[in-house]
């Protein structure tokens, strides 16, 4: 090869770092509004981004991500950034293969989630919840401090965030945490069964 091919070659995969890095950065600072997300996500997210502003509004969510939006002014990114270097590369990768699908026309809505909500994005702020001692937290403490092995289950597979509910429910459902219990003590062979409708 030519020592000007070479160059090129360089020069050419120079750009390209640079196109990518200076794209990170620019998603990565725009990222922190929610109106970033949902220009993209446009629904259902548009749905939540307004239960988030009424939750303010009228001093009652009708959801669980909306609840702590009203009690923090938690955003879209803080739960849907991808948690450790390898999850916030997935996150910063498929944004942008949702974008390059959003500016070529092939975007569907509603948008899909394929990257799930791990559990370290609600342990940021519920660790010690989830640590707490007592049989009505003993599906936390076996989740996240049983030395023995447990079936692994999303925070989110019980806490629904973007389903209404009233607060006075806690946003807990049946529907979503009995089949969740029934799995669980299936598995490890032991605790109640039946619970599932």
């Amino acid at each position: 090869m030519s020592r000007n091919l070479l160059r090129l070659i360089a020069f050419g995969a120079g750009i390209v770092v640079l196109a990518i890095a200076v794209g990170v950065l620019y998603v990565s600072h725009q990222e922190q509004a929610n109106a970033f997300c949902v220009s993209c996500h446009t629904e259902p997210e548009m749905t939540y981004l307004a239960r988030y502003f009424r939750a303010v509004e009228q001093d009652a969510a009708e959801d669980l991500a909306a609840f702590h939006y009203r009690a923090k002014e938690i955003r879209c990114i803080d739960c849907h950034g991808g948690e450790g270097a390898l999850g916030r590369t997935q996150v910063l990768l498929y944004g942008a293969h949702n974008a390059f699908k959003r500016y070529t026309g092939f975007a569907q809505q509603p948008a899909t989630i394929i990257l799930p909500l791990q559990n370290e994005a609600c342990l940021k702020c519920h660790d010690a919840r989830v640590r707490q001692p007592g049989f009505e937290n003993h599906m936390h403490n076996k989740q996240f401090l049983s030395p023995e092995p447990v079936p692994f289950i999303r925070c989110s597979d019980c806490h629904v965030s973007h389903r209404p509910a009233d607060e006075r429910t806690t946003f807990l459902f049946r529907d979503a945490i009995f089949p969740r219990c029934e799995y669980c003590h299936k598995t490890v062979g032991r605790g109640p069964r039946g619970l599932s409708p």
